[in-house]
């Protein structure tokens, strides 16, 4: 059931090339806890697209503002290990991207697609906790809005997100295009192949809409396709 509208590369070779990261890490500021018993959803940007294990009623693709998804964020429990981490995603305010990437995004025109899911009513707490559990390698749990269409209120608020703030313990860091790809296409874990998580990732948002593929994810698929031909 779908919820209806109403309800690192270097300088000069890539758009996505490092700058030198000398400005002290910000954390961004998380919202109101979610109160048990109440309605949840649960927005994915990331694994929860295309590996929902746990019971929902509802869904609604759309975007959040003002955030950038990355592959900033270690793996060691799931898409890697302690001893060869893979890399996953996070969510990263656009004012740490535009730090940690050539580029200057404005934050009020950057969005990023992903999926909101409706847990089941009255499993909310039992969610929540194995969701805790999945998420449990440094992220931490903030709420955002969700939209549907450019200049349309949003359809959804308070809406429950997990992000590996730029401060928390696996955090990567800035990474040129080329280190993150070739973490990606040889690091495995418990969950699989970290090329296996970004490619699912790729195809979900790709078979919703077209556009929903940023140029970002875009060029770190086929550069990942690239070196796996290659191993």
């Amino acid at each position: 059931m779908t919820v209806p509208l109403v309800a690192k590369q270097l300088a000069g070779e890539s758009p996505f090339a490092v700058a030198a990261l000398t400005a002290s890490k910000a954390t961004m500021a998380l919202g109101t806890p979610w109160e048990n018993n109440k309605p949840l959803w649960v927005f994915g940007y990331g694994s929860i697209i295309h590996k929902v294990d746990f019971p929902v009623e509802a869904s609604v693709f759309g975007f959040i503002r003002g955030r950038k998804r990355a592959f900033l964020q270690d793996s060691h429990d799931h898409r890697g290990t302690e001893e060869n981490p893979g890399r996953v995603c996070t969510l990263i305010p656009v004012t740490e991207w535009n730090r940690m990437f050539k580029q200057s995004v404005d934050p009020n025109s950057s969005i990023c697609w992903g999926v909101a899911y409706k847990v089941q009513s009255g499993k909310e707490a039992e969610v929540k906790e194995h969701l805790d559990y999945r998420e449990k390698d440094g992220y931490t749990i903030d709420f955002v809005d969700v939209f549907e269409e450019d200049g349309e209120p949003a359809v959804l608020n308070n809406v429950m997100v997990y992000v590996g703030v730029s401060d928390n313990p696996s955090f990567a860091g800035a990474s040129s295009l080329e280190e993150t790809a070739g973490i990606i296409a040889r690091a495995e874990g418990p969950s699989g192949t970290n090329r296996e998580y970004l490619f699912r990732l790729c195809n979900a948002l790709r078979e919703r809409r077209e556009d929903a593929l940023d140029p970002y994810l875009r060029e770190l698929e086929e550069r990942v396709k690239e070196l796996v031909a290659d191993l």
